[in-house]
């Protein structure tokens, strides 16, 4: 078990620095000198002054992000800071949801003739994957995170891989880690240490809880050296 397990060292790495990377952030803008009265003006002005009109430009911009591959725990971060933690937390789900099925269908119907040609060993690595449970691996694999959230949608697209079950899993998978940076977001503006604390605490949970649901809906013959292979380097 404990040699499986670091294979998935490195992703796990990956993705406690990126929340380390914005909780930085976070204390810079809070301790050094960064004029909190102008921006807030301005958040109010440009941003939360819109109402609705302002949160659909946001879902709509999370889709497109996302696409474009904006990391989607940068997108939770700012609607945190701008709307609070509720309403960010439904304005980039439905937006990265979304974006996710933007990036699939790309795979499907535009770029599937380059991806089987010029990716194939990677798609067949990836169809051996998902081939249990195509919820429950896109489930956990967004929850943890590991890969390219994006390139992979579009890779799954071009695959044999269950279209709808993959999209589910995923839109499901986002919500804890948008809820997560969302609360981050949120504590940028209410100065709050407690709740950075809770979103690393969370965080930890998270990654522990997706490993264990990857693990389950695993195929017995497939190894975790094979999966971060398959995901995260592309090598069958």
């Amino acid at each position: 078990m404990m040699k499986q397990v670091r294979f998935l060292l490195i992703p796990l790495l990956k993705a406690s620095s990126l929340l380390v990377f914005f909780i930085c952030l976070y204390v810079i803008f809070q301790y050094i000198g960064v004029d909190v009265p102008s921006f807030m003006a301005l958040t109010e002005e440009y941003i939360l002054s819109k109402g609705g009109t302002g949160l659909f430009v946001f879902f709509v911009l999370s889709a497109f992000g996302t696409f474009f591959f904006v990391p989607r725990q940068l997108l939770g971060l700012v609607a945190g800071y701008f709307y609070g933690v509720w309403q960010a937390l439904l304005v980039v789900s439905c937006g990265v949801g979304l974006g996710c099925l933007f990036s699939m269908g790309y795979g499907n119907f535009l770029a599937k003739k380059f991806f089987l040609k010029n990716m194939r060993r990677r798609i067949y690595c990836l169809e051996n994957i998902f081939a249990k449970s195509t919820f429950g691996i896109a489930l956990g694999i967004r929850i943890m995170p590991i890969g390219c959230n994006t390139l992979l949608n579009m890779l799954v697209g071009a695959t044999k891989i269950p279209f709808w079950k993959f999209w589910a899993g995923s839109v499901l998978g986002y919500i804890p880690q948008n809820f997560i940076f969302a609360l981050l977001g949120n504590a940028g503006k209410t100065e709050s240490n407690t709740t950075v604390l809770m979103s690393v605490l969370l965080y930890g949970s998270l990654l522990v809880v997706g490993f264990a649901i990857i693990k389950t809906n695993l195929p017995k013959y497939i190894t975790l050296k094979y999966l971060y292979n398959g995901i995260v380097k592309g090598e069958g």
